[in-house]
């Protein structure tokens, strides 16, 4: 069975997912294999839909088989975010790895992922961080073009295309690397969409947040319009940070200092002026705006108080995943979860109770639970902490 597997967040899905799935069946795979962010993404924020709706959603998109990026993987950096993906794809046995990025050159970027692997660009993007002078992903750009010529120019997408070939390279994976051109507007494009647009994810969440379900119709297939108004209905969507902000505000005041300085993301005196933040601010927004700078952006700081808030160690990230929850499949990714688990490297679970007890595992269990307890609060109705864990696989016949 030859397998393509992508690496996403779908938050919540748009035209780019379903275009990107379509070149993965044109090129004649047989089965597709997303690895999806939970409850939190990669800019520290809750995921707008449930896991599960957007797994559902990318089923109906045409992948056979949706399985969870944990936390705290799902809402880190683009180093351990993709490697996290990538060692659950490559023990599964996909064959490609198949992402969008600005670029649209694989051998482009496999060159950028070569220079971004030097000590010399390391050192260099150290002391453009240090200075400050511009944000982290300009001073990445930058050393890229004075390191491997004028042609390195990318755009923020293309980050995590350089990191997936990176990783690649690092694993000596097996998998072999497509990318197909990003097509619609820009990665973090919130303008309003115009007629025959393809909407940004960040535009669709804007509009979600304003407008509700009916706002996402001109760009939204309708079975999938159908499951945001059922979770919008059950409370359990549009999810937002800003819904619990009295409890990251008190969690930061009362946390010793030393605690906020030994997490992850707000090392190197970060978590002091967070915590400082945090007695000054009376909302999340200014939370924000006292803490973040060029050199320590909005994202890390979310990042930061997230990891900082459900306990997560600097080895936690380092650590490999010790298992992975499928949360949806059609026919096709049960027949390719089954025939592989004899012989996968990892063990792939359809419900909590099924988690493996060892060490590795229960620590990432102990970690996903703080997530989605935390997760929780960022809901427009209450739900208890663990309402999302006891929940099945949902299998499509």
């Amino acid at each position: 069975m030859r397998t393509a597997g992508i690496i996403c967040e779908c938050n919540p899905l748009h035209a780019g997912h379903r275009y990107l799935i379509d070149q993965v069946r044109q090129s004649g795979a047989d089965a597709v294999v997303c690895v999806m962010s939970g409850c939190f993404t990669q800019r520290g924020e809750p995921a707008v839909l449930p896991p599960r709706c957007r797994a559902e959603m990318l089923l109906q998109a045409g992948a056979d088989v949706v399985l969870e990026l944990p936390f705290p993987y799902a809402a880190a950096g683009a180093e351990q975010f993709a490697e996290a993906g990538i060692r659950i794809l490559s023990r599964l046995g996909v064959g490609a790895l198949w992402f969008g990025s600005e670029c649209g050159d694989v051998e482009l970027l496999r060159r950028a992922a070569q220079v971004a692997s030097g000590d010399d660009f390391a050192r260099m993007y150290r002391e453009r961080c240090t200075e400050g002078s511009r944000g982290t992903a300009a001073a990445y750009f930058d050393c890229l073009r004075e390191q491997g010529g004028d042609e390195m120019r990318f755009y923020p997408n293309d980050i995590l295309g350089i990191a997936y070939l990176r990783i690649l390279e690092r694993l000596h994976s097996h998998i072999r690397p497509v990318t197909v051109r990003r097509t619609g507007s820009g990665f973090h494009e919130e303008g309003e969409p115009q007629e025959g647009d393809f909407p940004s994810a960040t535009a669709l969440r804007r509009l979600m947040f304003h407008g509700g379900a009916d706002a996402l119709a001109p760009w939204m297939p309708q079975k999938q319009l159908k499951l945001v108004r059922r979770e919008m209905a059950n409370g359990t969507a549009p999810a937002r940070l800003e819904l619990a902000e009295r409890a990251l505000l008190g969690s930061l005041r009362l946390m010793p200092p030393e605690r906020l300085e030994q997490t992850p993301e707000l090392t190197g005196g970060l978590g002091r002026r967070v915590r400082a933040a945090a007695y000054r601010a009376g909302n999340l927004a200014e939370l924000l705006d006292f803490s973040a700078t060029k050199k320590y952006p909005e994202s890390r700081i979310r990042r930061g108080i997230l990891f900082a808030l459900t306990g997560v160690r600097a080895e936690d990230l380092r650590s490999e995943p010790a298992y992975a929850v499928m949360l949806a499949a059609n026919r096709t990714g049960c027949l390719l979860i089954g025939q592989n688990r004899e012989y996968s490297g990892i063990p792939v679970v359809t419900a909590h109770a099924r988690i493996p007890q060892t060490p590795r595992a229960r620590r990432q269990d102990e970690l996903t639970q703080a997530a989605f307890a935390l997760y929780t609060l960022c809901l427009p109705a209450p739900h208890a902490a663990d309402s999302f864990l006891h929940c099945s696989s949902l299998i499509q016949k």
